[in-house]
C-alpha cells in the first residue's frame, strides 16, 4: 500500500495518532464550533511545490506543472478538546512561536478540514485509483500552499498536514501525527463505516469517495475567508476564446493603381505589379 492511504484509515495511524486515549473531558466543551460550514473553493492553473512534503525528491507528482483545476470543499472550526490537547505535540514550531508564557488555548488556533470528491474508492489498489490520488494530493498541496502563504504574509501562523505522513509540512515534525479520519469525525461529526480493520468516513453527498486533508492557522475567520477569496481571484478560470464572427465582411474597394505601376525585368521577361 502507499502512504497516501494513511489518511483514509484510522487503523494505519492508530499507534502514532495524537487523538487516541481521550481521557475525561468536560461535557460543556466536548464539541467544536463550526465558524464556516462546508464551502466549495475553486481555482485554476495553480502552481505547487514538493519542498517539505513527504513526496519531496520522489518525482512522482510532476512538480512544476500547474494543477489545471482545484475543487476543494473546506470548513473552519474551533478545536475540539481532543485535538487541542495534542496540538503541542503535532506543531512544535507553533509552541516555540508562542513562547513560555502562552498556551495553545490562547493562540486562537483554528482547524480547516478539506475534502475533495473523487471518482474512485480510496480503498482501491488500481492504477487509475493511484493516479487520481496523486492528482488530489497535488491539488491539496497547491491550494494550501497558496492560502498559507497569504496568511503568513499577513502575520499569522499557518501550516497544513501532509496526508501522506500526518506531519506538518511547513514546520518541524512533532512527536505525534494528525489522524484525518478522527479529525473529520470530531470536527464535522460525519458518520463512518467499518471496512475490515479500516474506519472510513462517509460524506453526506459523496459517501466514501473522498480525499480528506487538513490545514491549521491562528488567523481569525474573516482573515481566512479573505485569503481564500484572494487565492480564487488570483487563479481564475481562463476566459474562453471569442467565437469567430459570422457577419459577412464587405469586399475591399478596388485599389487606385494610378501612378503606382512599376516594372521589372527578369529572366522570365518583363512584368508589371501594383505598388503599395
Amino acid at each position: 500500500s502507499t502512504p497516501r492511504r494513511a489518511s483514509m484509515s484510522s487503523t494505519s495511524q492508530s499507534k502514532a495518532s495524537s487523538l487516541k486515549n481521550p481521557g475525561k473531558v468536560d461535557k460543556k466543551s466536548r464539541k467544536s464550533v463550526a465558524l464556516q460550514p462546508p464551502t466549495l473553493s475553486t481555482a485554476y492553473q495553480m502552481p505547487f511545490i514538493l519542498k517539505g512534503t513527504y513526496m519531496e525528491g520522489k518525482n512522482k507528482l510532476g512538480a512544476g506543472e500547474p494543477v489545471k483545476k482545484v475543487e476543494i470543499e473546506y470548513s473552519v472550526h474551533t478545536l475540539h478538546p481532543l485535538i487541542r490537547r495534542h496540538c503541542k505535540n503535532i506543531f512544535p514550531d507553533l509552541v516555540k512561536s508562542l513562547g513560555k508564557h502562552k498556551k495553545i488555548d490562547e493562540a486562537g488556533l483554528l482547524a480547516i478540514p478539506t475534502i475533495q470528491h473523487c471518482t474512485c474508492d480510496m480503498l482501491e489498489f488500481t492504477d487509475s485509483a493511484e493516479k487520481e490520488k496523486n492528482t488530489l494530493l497535488k491539488s491539496f498541496y497547491a491550494w494550501c500552499q497558496a492560502v498559507c502563504k497569504r496568511l503568513i504574509d499577513a502575520g499569522y501562523w499557518a501550516d497544513y498536514i501532509d496526508p501522506c505522513s500526518g506531519y506538518p509540512v511547513l514546520g518541524e515534525s512533532g512527536s505525534s501525527t494528525y489522524n484525518e479520519v478522527e479529525g473529520i469525525q470530531l470536527l464535522l461529526r460525519y458518520r463512518f463505516t467499518q471496512v475490515g480493520m479500516c474506519k472510513v468516513i462517509l460524506h453526506p453527498r459523496w459517501g466514501q469517495r473522498i480525499y480528506p486533508a487538513s490545514m491549521f492557522c491562528t488567523a481569525p475567520i474573516d482573515e481566512i475567508k479573505k485569503a481564500i477569496a484572494a487565492v480564487e481571484k488570483s487563479y481564475p478560470k481562463e476566459p474562453t476564446a471569442p467565437e469567430p464572427s459570422t457577419t459577412k465582411k464587405s469586399p475591399d474597394p478596388m485599389p487606385n493603381t494610378e501612378n503606382k505601376v512599376c516594372t521589372s525585368t527578369g529572366a522570365g521577361g518583363t512584368s508589371a505589379a501594383a505598388g503599395p
